[in-house]
């Protein structure tokens, strides 16, 4: 079973802050509506949040993927819940 979109986005949220190397914060985020990008968030805090992901969240995020699905908080919950759609599938 999945987690609702808004606590995965959450929990996203948490994981990109946590991720960020300490340069930003929750209220930064949302100030940028959500955009990583105009936040700076560096490459490797984007490897840092894909592991991140997979470790806690427990869902294969492909780090080659469109890197505008990796541009937003919201483009991140589609990629997060169509990667987990489709492992579920696979295990089925």
């Amino acid at each position: 079973m999945h987690p609702d979109s808004t606590t995965l986005r959450a929990d996203l949220v948490r994981l990109i802050v946590s991720s960020g190397d300490g340069v930003i914060a929750e209220d930064d985020l949302a100030r940028a509506d959500g955009s990583l990008r105009a936040l700076n968030y560096s490459s490797l805090s984007y490897m840092r949040l894909i592991d991140a992901i997979e470790n806690e969240l427990g869902v294969y995020v492909d780090p080659e993927a469109d890197p505008e699905r990796f541009a937003t908080v919201d483009s991140l919950v589609d990629l997060v819940r169509e990667s987990a759609d489709s492992e579920d599938s696979v295990d089925a």
